[in-house]
Parts: C-alpha cells; structure tokens; sequence
C-alpha cells in the first residue's frame, strides 16, 4: 500500500504516523501566523499520543511544519505517559506576547470511560511560549489541578479548553477578564459531566461549578433522537451576542452505531443558579458534524471570526492503515455563526430556539471557514455536462437548486470508475429529510467501511437547496444551507476511479447554478522542498498505547 494512495492534498495533515485531535490553535498578531498543534504518535500508525505536533500559517491553507512543543515528560513524572489535549491561550503580559499551552498530563495508562479510573492518571498542565511558539517551558509549578471532583467513580477528566467567558461572568457578577477552564468528565454510573473553573491569573485555579450533569442514556430533549453517552471530551464554549453554547464530544455506549462510537454536538443554552452555583440548561441543541469529525477545537481567526476544528478519523480496513503507515487527518477550518429565520412549521425543533415575541427562530451556523476558498485553482467548472466529464480525485462543488417541490432526491457520483462499478453517492434527499454519503461500492477490494454516513436534514418552507462539498482523494465533506455538515472517509481500490456525474431524476437542471473548482491547491508546499521536522525528531519519541 503506497504512503501516498489515500492521503489527501489540500488538508491539514500529520507528515507521517498517527494523528487525531486538533488541540490547540491560535492566531499570533505579532507574527501574523497561526500555529495549529494536533495529537500526534510519531512511529506507529496505531493510535497513541506522545507529544504535540505543530505548523504555522499565514493563510490557514498552506502550512509549515515546526518542531512540536510539548512530548511525554522524561524527567516530569506527572505527564510520562501522554500529554493528551487541550487549548492555546494568548495574552500580553506587561506588553509582551505569551502564549499559555493548557494539557491533560498522562501518569498512568490505560484510560477510557469502561475500565477502571487509576489514581493520579491525569491532571491538568501549563506550558509557556515568550516567542511567538518557537520554543516551550513547562510550568515548573505542575500540575495546576490534580485530582477530579469525582474521584475514583471519575471515567475521564481531560481536554481543558480555556478562555473568557464575559457572559457568564456578567451572570456572575465577576471581573469579565476572568478566565474559565472547562473540562470534560464523566462518573461512573451516572452520567456525562463538564466541570468548570476561574482563575485570574492563568495559574491558579479554582473550582466553580459541574456545570453540565447528565444521565447516561437520557434524551438531550424530549423531542431528540440523541441520547447522552458515558462520557464527554473536548468539550468548548462561547457566545454569540445574548445566547451561549457549549460544543461538547460524546463517548457513547457500547451498542453505538456511530463510528468509534462518537458524536458531536452543539448546545444552546441560558444559566441557572443551583445553590449558588453556574448551572448550564440546554435550550437547543443540534449536530456538529453527521459523519465521522470528531474533537471539535474552537479558536478566533485575525477578524475574530469564531472558527471550529476536527479530526478526521481512517475508516479504513486496518491492513490499510498499516500498510499506508499513517492515520487521521483534520477537515477544513469551518466557521460558526448565528442564523435567524421567520418562524416556521416545517422546523425541525431541536435546533431552533424559538422568539415567538419578535417572530423569529435561531440555530447555530456552519460553514467552511471562508479562508478555504484560497485552496482554490484557476481550473473552474459552471456546467453540469462538463461535471460529468471531470477526472479528478481533488475538487470542490457549490450548487443551488431552486424550485424545489420537496419529492427530489439529488445524487453526485464522486470517485466513480469508468463502467461505474465503483462509487460513492453523496445523496441529497429532500423527501426523507436526509443526507447520505452512501459508500456500499467505493471499494471493490473492501478497502474501507460500507455502512454510509447519514445526517438529518429538512429545508424549511420556500427555501433553496444550498449545498457545498469537497473531495480530496480519501475525505470528503458535505454542507447544506449553512447549517449541515458531514464528514466521510472513502478507499477506492481502483486507480481509475477518478470519475463524477449526477442523477437528479425528474428535476429540471435548469433550476441548478452550479460551480466546481478542480485541482485544490497542496497544503503542504514545502514537504517537498525541505526535509520533515518530524522526521528528524521522531525518533526521540517513545510511543504509548493510549
């Protein structure tokens, strides 16, 4: 199996090895780059973490590798075993820039929401950068927090995502420069937790509230077809003017159908005071991504646009992964933002928050983050009947459909052999209020996963179809009307499987205004220039089953 055969060209991506969770971007102004660091096992395929990995940009499209910042400790007891994810936090600091690396720091092994939680596994850690994320020192005052609110009934305690919250201070009544860390949880035969803490300082932390407690098993509402899990990771919050979310990672039972048995989701929510305490209550909520994104990473771009992160999982055979030597990508960079309608009955009600005072309705918002379109190559489609003579395993689709009468079914063939026999059919169905990356043929030799990737979707009343898709070689991504979003990972076994058409039935393709770009740009430009940073340091790094 050749290195290159499944990786993508135009995404972000580890130089080699296994990689997962984005955890920890951020925009440096001094510098005018983004660092972005990912979970990362430099040696193996197999999934593990020993140090961070890190590359910079100036555009969010191309990068460069740098040296990583952080590995599993040698000499620092309380992180030897993983320095797992967190987030990047920057500030000036009498009028110098320092940037605050916030870990879960790994002394023991194994962790996972089944087996039995070990004292003193994981605790929380700071390292500092005083030059723009060149170099990194640990904080010599480590862990910052020890021990979790629940003890040894704990079935993980990682992930801590740290910023500002004005909001919740406002609610508070506290300084709104106080920062807040908040870490996903969970306890043993009860349910998912967040747990919440202040600091003014970035140091020294206190412990606030379990602001987020839910049953295991329980609907996230009462009309939801989720349920909550084991566990939660990753979790992140934020504000978009009056209203406040969480993005939270679920770690489901073992009966999920879900891949890995995961799911991400958005909740909308107001704050509630229980004796005394900051108390989230869930007043919406709706999918992050349908398809297999997971470990949503949130951070602002240089126009303080709110900007989301995931790691795209293989779902390859595992021969596959082996053989290509490397695993996991991330999806592109996706905005989040508000979208208010005039109420309608033909809503699917979990997503929206309903006013019915000023007669309107309000969901959260995803799209690619506009940065994406710099990938872009001059090579550019606007007709359906040039669509299906494209050869190409790179490229990115934006169509419109009007004057929907709300029975369509709407199928891209993408990665399509000559005589068809292999496919994938991203599949919009309007009737069944569906949309499908069905992956039954994408390989003949059975080099991935069959079952298809499937998300909920209606178009309220009057409404267009907006979609927009990417394929680059083994991932692709779906997005429908600003507020759907879909992740699928495909092998096709045949070389020649670079083949698109489309099927759109009875449905006049008059009513379509379509645009395709062929040819992505390289993310990447220079692995080919310069030798791999992470090659010259990967052997410094002792792998860990996680």
């Amino acid at each position: 199996m050749s290195f290159t055969r499944f990786r993508p060209t135009s995404h972000f991506i580890a130089p080699h090895s296994w990689s997962n969770d984005p955890c920890g971007a951020v925009y440096v102004p001094e510098t005018q780059e983004y660092l972005f660091c990912y979970q990362w096992n430099p040696g193996t395929h197999e999934g593990g973490n020993s140090a961070w990995g890190m590359a910079k940009s100036k555009d969010l499209v191309t990068w460069e590798d740098c040296t990583p910042p952080i590995k599993n400790g040698i000499t620092t007891s309380y992180d030897s075993f993983g320095v797992f994810s967190g987030s990047i936090v920057s500030r000036l600091i009498d009028e110098k820039r320092v940037l605050f690396l916030f870990y879960t720091s790994v002394a023991a092994l194994p962790i996972h929401w089944s087996k039995e939680y070990l004292e003193g596994c994981e605790s929380q850690s700071v390292a500092f950068s005083t030059d723009f994320g060149r170099s990194w020192h640990r904080y010599e005052s480590n862990p910052l927090l020890s021990n979790p609110p629940k003890k040894d009934l704990t079935t993980g305690w990682r992930d801590p995502f740290v910023s500002r919250w004005p909001n919740l201070s406002r609610f508070l009544n506290a300084d709104e420069n106080t920062d807040y860390m908040m870490i996903a949880s969970g306890e043993k035969h009860r349910g998912s937790h967040l747990h919440l803490y202040s600091s003014n300082n970035l140091l020294d932390w206190d412990f606030s509230s379990t602001i987020l407690d839910v049953q295991d098993g329980a609907s996230v509402s009462p009309l939801s077809a989720f349920k909550w899990g084991k566990n939660f990771e990753c979790a992140s919050f934020f504000s978009i003017g009056e209203r406040n979310y969480i993005t939270i990672g679920v770690e489901e039972n073992i009966d999920s159908k879900r891949h890995n048995g995961h799911c991400t989701l958005w909740l909308c929510g107001d704050f509630v005071l229980e004796n005394g305490k900051p108390k989230f209550k869930v007043t919406s909520h709706g999918t992050i991504d349908a398809g297999i994104l997971y470990a949503i990473h949130l951070f602002r771009d240089a126009e303080d646009r709110l900007l989301q992160l995931g790691w795209a999982d293989e779902s390859a055979n595992p021969r596959v992964v082996k053989d290509q030597g490397w695993a996991g990508c991330l999806g592109h960079p996706r905005e989040f933002f508000e979208i208010s309608r005039p109420i309608s009955i033909t809503a699917h009600e979990d997503i929206w928050n309903v006013d019915h005072e000023t007669g309107t309705m309000t969901t959260l918002g995803i799209r690619p983050a506009r940065q994406v379109s710099g990938l872009r190559s001059d090579k550019k489609i606007t007709s359906l009947r040039e669509f299906s003579r494209l050869r190409s395993d790179n490229f990115e689709v934006k169509a419109t459909f009007k004057n929907l009468n709300g029975s369509e079914k709407l199928i891209f063939n993408v990665r399509q052999s000559p005589s068809y026999e292999e496919v994938t059919k991203i599949i919009f169905d309007i009737w069944e209020g569906r949309i499908t990356v069905d992956r039954r043929n994408s390989s003949l030799q059975n080099l991935g996963t069959e079952s298809a990737d499937v998300g909920d979707f209606r178009l309220l009343s009057g409404e267009d179809l907006k979609i927009h898709f990417f394929v680059d070689n083994s991932v692709i991504e779906v997005f429908a009307n600003d507020r759907f979003a879909l992740t699928s990972r495909i092998y096709p076994s045949l070389s020649t499987s670079v083949g698109a058409s489309y099927y759109f039935g009875g449905f006049d393709s008059e009513n379509v205004e379509f645009h395709c770009w062929e040819g992505h740009k390289n993310a990447w430009p220079l692995r080919k220039e310069q030798p791999e940073i992470a090659e010259i340091v990967a052997n410094e790094y002792t792998y860990i089953e996680r």
